[in-house]
């Protein structure tokens, strides 16, 4: 079903506010270099970051325009959201943990393994709890054998909500910090309940990981130049065992 001339026209609006917010903010990247060569190489990857960190996270894919795809909620809410995405060059897959959710996941598998689109997706979304990886992203990392990027965002100016997420929206005039994880691959086709919760486990402390290093750049706490260190494959921690990380070439 198309949608609506007034959400094409209020997503558009919103679209607009959206970038004007981005281009009032400086922003800086730090670990991109590997994943931003894979996107314009024209390479299919995962992507994932928490939900309350969405606003910015557009700007960060650098493939081509409809080349992504990322699971929506089927509530009005995500009818919006869906809208806003077309404005930026990401289609959607509607459907949650609640409404549609087995559905909408067989289809980002099939996305994955068809290799015709990368797959973003906020592991807590889209009720939370917060900052807790569900185990069907664990099935889906598994399943894809596609490099997994955990992305994070902060700012040093920022409104923070009163929703389950504590969602974020930055204030015009501040700093952005970006950080992006070295790329993790799992096991294709790992199906055994204590393999995928290592794997949950794994995606959950590293997306926290990169949380707390975006965090620190947007306090001051630490430097870029010690950002970087800390998302170098040979430092960045991501688990005890050593299935998950990729070494860049």
């Amino acid at each position: 079903m198309g949608q609506s001339p007034g959400l094409n026209v209020a997503s558009f609006v919103v679209s607009l506010f959206v970038r004007l917010l981005k281009a009032s903010n400086l922003c800086t990247y730090i670990g991109f270099h590997e994943y931003r060569n894979r996107l314009r190489k024209g390479e299919r990857v995962l992507i994932a970051f928490w939900h309350n960190q969405g606003l910015f996270m557009p700007f960060v894919y650098f493939g081509k325009s409809g080349e992504i795809k990322l699971i929506v909620s089927q509530s009005r809410d995500g009818e919006l959201i869906a809208a806003l995405l077309k404005w930026f060059g990401i289609l959607s897959v509607r459907g949650s943990s609640s409404r549609g959710g087995t559905a909408a996941l067989k289809e980002l598998i099939r996305l994955s393994a068809c290799g015709d689109c990368s797959v973003v997706f906020t592991p807590d979304g889209p009720k939370g709890p917060i900052y807790c990886v569900k185990e069907g992203v664990a099935y889906l990392a598994s399943r894809s054998g596609k490099p997994l990027y955990l992305l994070s965002v902060d700012y040093s100016k920022a409104k923070v909500l009163g929703s389950w997420d504590k969602f974020r929206i930055p204030l015009p005039f501040g700093r952005a910090y970006f950080v992006c994880s070295p790329p993790l691959v799992f096991p294709n086709r790992c199906r055994e309940s204590d393999a995928l919760e290592t794997i949950r486990e794994t995606i959950e402390k590293s997306l926290l990981r990169t949380n707390e290093i975006a965090t620190a750049l947007a306090s001051g706490e630490i430097t870029v130049r010690e950002s970087e260190t800390l998302v170098s494959p040979d430092v960045f921690p991501f688990s005890p065992t050593p299935i998950a990380v990729e070494r860049a070439s």
